[in-house]
């Protein structure tokens, strides 16, 4: 078969596969992706089937995984948070040998070095829960899981109803505002559930002192980015006041926490939440899950905010850069210096809005994340 996405005028057609595991829904944007691309006739997807079993079946280290096989090649989509389910860079690099590429979505290239087949390991970009019309994933979200995994979901089954994660919601409404506030919702991390056995429960090829010293790599991270959130928020409101809507979201350990903190529900519910982004609000963020660069982030990039974050730890694509697509913070004098930079130069916010619509229009929005890979693997578009 060609090495190309057309032959004579004929679309290629492509199978995927997808995990509908419970609590996995960083691959719905992919999958959207792709039903994108089949709309608008850059290709026609033959078959679309959720797979439980990537990791079970020894081809994948973990099952946060989008496989598509489509002009002769096989792709797979990495979409978990960072690295914390890749630590037989050995085991990775043979499961490599039966695929052609292999995009992360959380990606140090330099971890790879020494890999025979760290060629093969690209970049994808970022990442956020949205859909589409007629995503394959959202047929098959329910489909075997319990009740208290339906309760998790119950929002985002309510897709194909009233579009909560539909694509478009997310994105800008083109304003720009003479004056801004700044904007901090973030959420606190329990590590009390962690433990070496869980740890080894879930990676059996650790010994004890493995999952141990693992289990205290992931708590030490999880109370980090708690404590340092706390001291972000109470910091906002401290310097600034009413120019600022700082809190953490309301769960049973932030209420005993740090009540105080807490934001008012009904500001995070999804519908207002991505209203009042679009508003005149600078947008911060904080580091996801494993160093991850979280879905807010992607969501405010969407919106064409602009966006001040801690350091982004992996690789993006389509040229985002510091300043001009965003400003980055090590701790509270930083965030501080990040905030009244950007609350005393209009011009520079308005300058970083316009390059965060286009930067979504060329390398964000849910087909064009896939078309970038495509491009990657063809490059002929």
């Amino acid at each position: 078969m060609p090495n190309s996405l057309s032959d004579s005028g004929r679309k290629f057609s492509c199978s995927i596969k997808f995990d509908v595991s419970p609590g996995n829904t960083h691959v719905s944007q992919i999958v959207a992706g792709y039903k994108m691309l089949e709309k608008q006739g850059i290709l026609k997807i033959e078959s679309a089937q959720p797979c439980r079993t990537f990791r079970s079946s020894g081809n994948y280290e973990h099952n946060s995984i989008v496989e598509v096989e489509i002009g002769g090649k096989v792709i797979a989509y990495d979409m978990a948070d960072g690295y914390q389910s890749i630590h037989r860079f050995d085991v990775l690099d043979k499961e490599l040998e039966r695929l052609d590429f292999y995009f992360k979505r959380s990606c140090d290239l330099k971890r790879h070095v020494g890999m025979k087949n760290a060629d093969k390991i690209k970049p994808l970009g970022l990442n956020y829960l949205c859909s589409c019309k007629g995503n394959p994933y959202d047929d098959f979200i329910a489909d075997g899981h319990s009740l208290g995994e339906l309760k998790r979901y119950l929002v985002y089954l309510k897709t194909k109803k009233n579009n909560i994660y539909d694509y478009s919601i997310f994105e800008s409404n083109g304003r720009h505002y003479d004056d801004y506030r700044l904007l901090f919702l973030t959420r606190l991390w329990d590590s009390s559930g962690i433990s070496a056995q869980n740890i080894k429960r879930t990676y059996p090829y650790f010994t004890d002192a493995q999952a141990a010293e693992e289990a205290d790599k992931w708590k030490a991270s999880l109370d980090k980015a708690t404590k340092d959130r706390i001291e972000f928020v109470k910091t906002l409101r401290e310097v600034y006041a009413d120019r600022v809507i700082a809190g953490v979201s309301a769960d049973s350990f932030s209420q005993k926490l740090c009540p105080e903190l807490i934001v008012d529900g009904s500001f995070t519910e999804r519908h207002r939440y991505l209203d009042e982004i679009k508003k005149n609000y600078i947008c911060i963020t904080s580091e996801g899950l494993h160093q991850s660069i979280g879905w807010k982030f992607a969501e405010f990039i969407a919106a064409g905010r602009a966006i001040i974050t801690e350091p982004l730890a992996y690789e993006t694509v389509g040229g985002l850069e510091e300043t001009r697509n965003y400003l980055s913070y090590n701790d509270t004098e930083t965030l501080l210096t990040a905030c009244d930079r950007l609350m005393n130069d209009t011009d520079a916010v308005h300058a970083m809005e316009r390059q965060n619509e286009e930067y979504y229009k060329n390398h964000l929005r849910p087909d064009k994340v896939v078309l970038d890979s495509l491009n990657t693997v063809f490059d002929v578009f």
